[in-house]
């Protein structure tokens, strides 16, 4: 299957010995949670966080349109392309990817506790709401510095109630469009 993409990282090649498999991909520089975490506040202001997500949103829809569920969507996961202050983006780490049509569910439980959407965890098999549910935890961390659950209670329980904390230190700065657009993700793609 071609995956190409400009939103996709491009494998170059592959080969093996007897004791490895060696994957060769294009050279780049970083990733999207080391430019969060480098970046003077600790978190990206709202117009690099809009650039940054529509690429990965662009890429999304290219790899859903073949059926792909990336499973693992994360920051560190969304590499990028330069050291520009717009990099171009580049999803990668498709280890936990499945295939998986439009009317279809899967039921394992893969990817990153604290971007796992609610179906995963109640184990009512997830599809492509699974990714969307991920890009929401991502602009929250892109904007906020931080994750939206307390690490003092469950995680799990959080996200299966949706138990999101906007504390005024950033969300007071962060406009009421992009709040309402972190909120509606989850709920427009049936988590």
């Amino acid at each position: 299957m071609n995956l190409h993409h400009p939103g996709v990282v491009n494998l170059e090649c592959m080969f093996e010995t007897p004791e490895r498999v060696f994957v060769v991909m294009e050279k780049l520089h970083g990733d999207m949670l080391e430019m969060i975490l480098s970046s003077e506040k600790g978190r990206l202001p709202e117009h690099i966080t809009k650039f940054l997500i529509t690429q990965i949103l662009v890429a999304l829809r290219h790899l859903h349109f073949k059926n792909i569920v990336h499973c693992d969507l994360k920051p560190e996961n969304v590499l990028l392309a330069s050291a520009d202050p717009f990099p171009q983006v580049k999803l990668c780490d498709f280890g936990f990817a499945r295939i998986i049509g439009e009317k279809s569910f899967r039921r394992s439980v893969v990817g990153t506790p604290a971007y796992l959407a609610p179906e995963v965890l109640r184990n009512k098999g997830y599809n492509r709401s699974l990714d969307m549910w991920s890009v929401g935890v991502i602009i929250y961390v892109s904007l906020s510095g931080t994750f939206p659950f307390n690490e003092d209670e469950d995680i799990h329980d959080q996200i299966q109630n949706a138990a999101f904390m906007y504390p005024p230190n950033p969300w007071k700065e962060i406009s009421h469009e992009d709040v309402d657009l972190y909120n509606i993700i989850p709920i427009s793609w049936g988590a």
